[in-house]
């Protein structure tokens, strides 16, 4: 379960070597609703008064641990994971009273534009109950891995628990709490102008990825340990499918996720490789990137090539906000494909 939930980490490095930042117009022309300033001012403000308007009738939804009786318009939402269900409830314009924190991860930068005033409610692990009841909730959304709190957050609220250890399908995990919250047509717009960006991508790179392979890996500790995901195991895999990033072929066989040696890691090489560090201890062991003097890290193509740059993807990829900003980090790190040659 840890090695799972270090997907949600969030932390992130500096490029391992420099590159050059070209100015596309698909980059920067962020999407209306991904502006911190368009989000803010469409955002639900859960305040007493609006908690002593809201509807008192109720629906029922289906969730990993069965049904649950919920409002309609939850007016005063605590989630559980500041990451993975603040993204996908921020880009719906519902902005969460309280939400559990995972401190010894780093945040998406992205994230931190938006949730800065969120209360905190405690370690995600062991969120505390005292808090998540001071903050008056209507709903409670979890993960299925936060169960052994079902019972005692129910008494609080009603509480929804979503599998997502198995399911990191960000676009579903959008539709799903779009849908018990009223919001899907908003989703299906979220989606429709994800969809328009990676297209958009695909036309103006596709041919240059044509000619080149791609490969990520992951790191733990300073030795570092080695871990390739499979695109059903973090939700980046299914931005980079979506954009057509040509992974080598060994991406096509992997489910879940799988350590690698030292010395099978030829076998993960590519033209351009792609360093995710993934959590904060992990961030300071490896800044000095010595591992890379190791003999067999010098032998990759992409090392002697100087195209091997450092991500916090697996981490930081958490729904639609995120997704859209890692397409503008496809852009910037693909814009000087052409220089390989």
């Amino acid at each position: 379960m840890r090695k799972k939930a270090l997907r949600r980490t969030t932390l992130f490095l500096l490029s391992l070597t420099a590159i050059i930042v070209f100015s596309i117009t698909a980059c920067n022309s962020k999407i209306l609703w991904l502006r911190p300033a368009k989000i803010n001012s469409t955002i639900v403000q859960t305040d007493q008064s609006s908690l002593a308007q809201k509807s008192a009738a109720t629906k029922i939804v289906s969730h990993t641990l069965g049904q649950v009786e919920i409002p309609v318009h939850p007016q005063r939402i605590v989630v559980l994971d500041g990451s993975f269900f603040l993204d996908p409830l921020l880009a719906l314009a519902i902005k969460p009273v309280g939400a559990a924190t995972c401190p010894y991860c780093i945040k998406s930068d992205t994230l931190n534009q938006f949730d800065a005033d969120i209360p905190l409610v405690g370690h995600w692990e062991q969120p505390s109950l005292e808090k998540i009841l001071s903050l008056k909730p209507d709903l409670i959304v979890g993960h299925i891995w936060q169960k052994q709190y079902y019972a005692l957050l129910s008494a609080i609220a009603p509480t929804v628990m979503i599998d997502t250890d198995s399911e990191v399908d960000f676009k579903k995990n959008l539709k799903y709490l779009a849908a018990i919250l009223d919001r899907s047509d908003r989703a299906e717009e979220i989606l429709a102008e994800y969809n328009q960006r990676i297209q958009k991508f695909r036309q103006q790179l596709g041919e240059k990825l044509k000619t080149k392979t791609v490969s990520v890996l992951h790191l733990y500790g300073s030795g570092p340990t080695v871990h390739v995901y499979g695109s059903d195991f973090a939700p980046y895999g299914q931005v980079m499918i979506d954009a057509g990033i040509p992974l080598i072929p060994a991406y096509k066989k992997l489910k879940g996720y799988l350590e690698v040696s030292l010395e099978a890691l030829p076998d993960w090489d590519a033209d351009i490789l792609f360093i995710d560090v993934l959590r904060k201890t992990d961030s300071e062991k490896l800044k000095s990137l010595s591992f890379l003097k190791q003999p067999i890290w010098s032998t990759l193509k992409a090392v002697q090539n100087d195209r091997v740059y450092a991500v916090s993807w697996a981490s930081t990829v958490v729904g639609p906000i995120t997704a859209n900003q890692l397409i503008d980090d496809l852009y910037r790190y693909f814009a000087t494909i052409d220089e390989d040659q």
